[in-house]
């Protein structure tokens, strides 16, 4: 029947009815073919009006059920992911030894091929591999027809709903799966299209082994015997990380081999992997430094019933990515037949709720108009490990130069320089000849980092020279000599702590609000003033900037200064800033800074 957009009148009664026919896929859910309400009136001019109120309703209704419907669609389909591991452990446990090893699924891709042969009525020639992976039976392949190309070629050729007829060689060998996975349409085609992208793979490799076939027998890969110390070894020698990542890696391992021994990594189990992932959700946030250093198991007995918050959703991420990047290298080395940690999630992490926003100008005017900023005058008044005074400096260079707190936080009184009438800090990991050998060597992000930032006026007005010739007086090497090196070199983990805590205190505990957020704020002053995108990453140091052709193109110092000074940051009460700290003494405030730094320095 026709469904009708207009209200319907019954021929015997004369009363006017709102009639539609139900999309098919929404019959079962809604419990009908069609739907006939009474308008409860014989009158053309009402039912019009009526009819209008109840159409309304009703696609209220159709779209609750198409909600139902995809939600209840979301919750049978699973995940390519899903569908990898699901065919990746069937060709580990069915199909990944003997002879035919380094091409498991072309043995059974005979019988797909065979299947479409009587489903489809293709012509496919019969395709069979070699005896073995010797290079003579190899040889004799050359210039027949190989396992996969038939299949492949269909694929290619038809439609899903024409190959996954002939697919049930494969489906029925993975339906029985923990937790089960609902037998759909969707779910068949995820599962054959991972494991199509296998067939071309060992397709691939064995026209590969062909075309080449190696003379003589390889040694084995795969090294069942291979455990998780010996595994990290392998990983730091080929990846060679940096200090932090390297510790973080040997941590989670240590706590997974004292949590499970040093077994075969062979021998771990997705389920073994979301086991120490559950048991590692009950630590908690935070812990003395005594309690830190205890082995896994024995952290988890002291404080898995304790009352304090437990770890971050994104602590454990860096945690089980640790174990799954050792699993990922073992198996891009061969060395394992199975990536278990393929598909072991996190609940409640996401990269993009890891995101930081930048400050609104309240919020700016709200963290420059703190105390610290205010009465400059008081900036000597507290001994903390990182002093007030570098806080200073450190809120006004991140926002004015929109550079990176590492980079900042690392540099050398010999790193600010005059061009001319410019200064700039000179952002490099280069060690000058009488560089302090007791100090980290300096880094950059990337190549791009290595750059020249000019220093804004605003800077400038507030004492920072004075503050930077008081420290060269005094022979120091560092433009803030109360920062201390971490165990992995860096300088600034306390200061970070530190100008975060302030922020929270003073502005926001938004989370996504931090020091960087004045990066993401640099960058969005300038483009509110059409500063060019090219100099803004100049200055940010996504490409590098140029004292006369140094470090590559680039804008040159006067136009990136130019371009800077456009920046004003208006939310800011600069002239309040710049009264406060004219009763300011930099060099005294410099000298005791010094003088603290090196008797923190003897302590130590």
């Amino acid at each position: 029947m026709v469904q009708m957009i207009t209200p319907w009148k019954h021929p015997q009664t004369g009363i006017y009815y709102l009639y539609k026919e139900l999309p098919p896929h929404l019959r079962s859910e809604m419990g009908k073919r069609q739907i006939r309400r009474s308008l409860k009136t014989r009158d053309p001019a009402e039912a019009k009006r009526l009819f209008v109120l109840a159409h309304a309703e009703l696609e209220q209704e159709m779209a609750a059920a198409e909600a139902r419907v995809a939600a209840q669609k979301l919750a049978d389909e699973i995940s390519p992911e899903r569908a990898r591991v699901i065919v990746d452990e069937f060709i580990r446990t069915r199909h990944a030894s003997g002879s035919w090893a380094r091409w498991p699924t072309l043995g059974l891709v005979y019988w797909l091929e065979e299947a479409a042969r009587f489903a489809l009525g293709v012509d496919i020639p019969v395709a069979m591999l070699p005896a073995d992976d010797s290079a003579e039976e190899l040889i004799k392949k050359r210039g027949h027809p190989l396992p996969g190309d038939g299949w492949l070629a269909i694929v290619r050729q038809t439609s899903p709903s024409d190959w996954l007829k002939a697919s049930r060689t494969v489906l029925d060998e993975v339906k029985d799966q923990d937790p089960p996975v609902a037998q759909i349409p969707a779910n068949h085609l995820l599962i054959m299209q991972a494991w199509n992208a296998r067939v071309r793979e060992d397709n691939d490799r064995l026209r590969s082994d062909i075309d080449a076939p190696r003379r003589t027998a390889s040694k084995p890969r795969l090294r069942p015997d291979l455990r998780f110390r010996e595994l990290l070894t392998l990983w730091k020698e080929e990846k060679k990380p940096r200090a932090q990542s390297c510790s973080e890696v040997e941590r989670a391992t240590e706590d997974l081999i004292d949590y499970l021994g040093d077994i075969p990594v062979e021998t771990l189990t997705s389920d073994m992997l979301m086991d120490y992932r559950d048991e590692a959700r009950k630590l908690p946030a935070s812990m003395p430094r005594a309690d830190r250093a205890l082995p896994f198991n024995e952290r988890l007995a002291k404080h898995e019933h304790s009352d304090t918050p437990r770890v971050s959703a994104t602590t454990l991420k860096k945690r089980i990515g640790s174990i799954q990047a050792l699993i990922g290298f073992a198996h891009q080395q061969r060395w394992i037949t199975h990536n278990v940690g393929t598909g072991v999630r996190i609940i409640g992490f996401s990269r993009a709720a890891r995101g930081r926003r930048s400050f609104m100008p309240g919020e700016l005017a709200q963290l420059f108009s703190s105390d610290l900023f205010v009465r400059p005058d008081l900036l000597l008044r507290r001994r903390t490990a990182v002093s007030d005074v570098t806080l200073y400096w450190l809120f006004l260079l991140g926002l004015t130069s929109g550079a990176r707190l590492e980079e900042v936080g690392q540099a050398r009184v010999a790193d600010v320089k005059l061009d001319g009438q410019i200064m700039y800090i000179d952002i490099d990991d280069v060690a000058a000849d009488t560089a302090d050998a007791s100090l980290p060597d300096k880094s950059v992000k990337t190549q791009g980092s290595r750059r020249i930032v000019p220093l804004h006026g605003h800077v400038l007005a507030l004492g920072f020279g004075r503050y930077v010739d008081a420290l060269k007086k005094a022979g120091i090497d560092l433009l803030f000599p109360d920062l201390r090196p971490n165990p992995f070199g860096k300088l600034t983990k306390e200061a970070s702590r530190r100008l975060n805590r302030h922020i929270n205190a003073v502005v926001s505990t938004d989370e996504r609000l931090v020091f960087h957020s004045l990066r993401h704020r640099f960058k969005d002053e300038g483009r509110s003033v059409d500063v060019q995108e090219r100099v803004l990453d100049q200055l940010c140091g996504h490409v590098p900037a140029t004292v006369g052709g140094r470090y590559g193109e680039g804008a040159d110092i006067a136009a990136l200064k130019r371009a800077l000074d456009r920046l004003q940051f208006d939310s800011v009460d600069w002239e309040r800033l710049r009264a406060a700290a004219n009763v300011v003494k930099w060099p005294v405030v410099a000298n005791e800074i010094v003088t603290r730094a090196r008797a923190a320095g003897d302590r130590a």
